[in-house]
Order: C-alpha cells, then structure tokens, then sequence
C-alpha cells in the first residue's frame, strides 16, 4: 500500500487568500468592541464580533485568542475584516506592535484611492489614534492572519 502525503503550498495559500486585499493599520487604545462601534456610526459600516473567525496562537505552552470583526457589503462581494492584533502581551502580528487593529477589505471593488479614503475618514473616527495604510508584501507572519 502507498501512502500518499499531501503538502501545503503555503506560498500560494497566502498568494490566493491575499488577492485582491488592502490593510490599514489603526492605533487606539480603545477595546475592539468599542473601536467598531465608532466605526460603524461614523463611516456606516457593520462590523460584528464573529466568532468562528477567532485567531488561536499557541506560544510558550499558552494559547492566545484574537477575536476577529467581520462585516458584508450587501451590493458588492466585499468583505472587511477588523482583527485585534493584541492578546495579552502576544501580538498576531509581532512587526506591528504599534497598531493594535488591522482592517482587511477583500474584493474587487476597491481601488487604491477608495482605500485611502477610507484611511482619511478613519482619522476622523473617536478614539483612533493613527491610521496608515500598510503593504501586505512587507508583512513577515502573513500567516497569522490566515483563517
């Protein structure tokens, strides 16, 4: 009998789960719950804890939980994703320290421009302290966001 051992691509995993993606970073010092309730009043989202979405990272023996935000554009195929990047002193991403969120939109729809006019409106958001926009290709643990 052979035994057939199957291997992941995880570049390509990465590459397909990555297209067609944009990511802002946001600093706040405000829980996520509170952050998103901010957001949805002022840009008119509806982002909502999904927790089938949660992120779990085993280091050192513990496990840490990253909730993840999820809302659905209901006339496009967009999605948006808010991830706490803090658990405990854990980070899901450990090269961005100084954001504490990461909002993901994925889908066609949106070009570059209606991106960052999205990162202008988020500085205008209550209790967010910084916005950037960041480039996928230069994060290390992509992996991490993966779910």
């Amino acid at each position: 009998m052979t035994i057939l051992k199957l291997k992941l691509d995880q570049d390509q995993l990465v590459e397909d789960f990555f297209e067609s993606s944009h990511l802002i970073g946001i600093a706040s010092t405000a829980r996520d719950y509170q952050l998103c309730w901010q957001i949805n009043r002022h840009l008119h989202t509806n982002f909502r804890v999904n927790n089938s979405l949660e992120i779990t990272l085993t280091k050192k023996n513990r496990s840490y939980h990253f909730p993840v935000l999820d809302f659905h554009e209901p006339t496009n195929a967009v999605v948006h994703y808010c991830y706490n990047n803090h658990c405990q002193a854990e980070f899901l991403l450990p090269e961005l320290k100084q954001i504490h969120f990461l909002w993901m939109i994925k889908g066609d729809y949106y070009q570059q421009e209606d991106v960052k006019k999205i990162v202008e409106e988020l500085r205008h958001v209550p209790q967010v302290q910084l916005v950037s926009l960041l480039d996928i290709r230069e994060i290390r643990n992509k992996m991490n966001l993966i779910f």
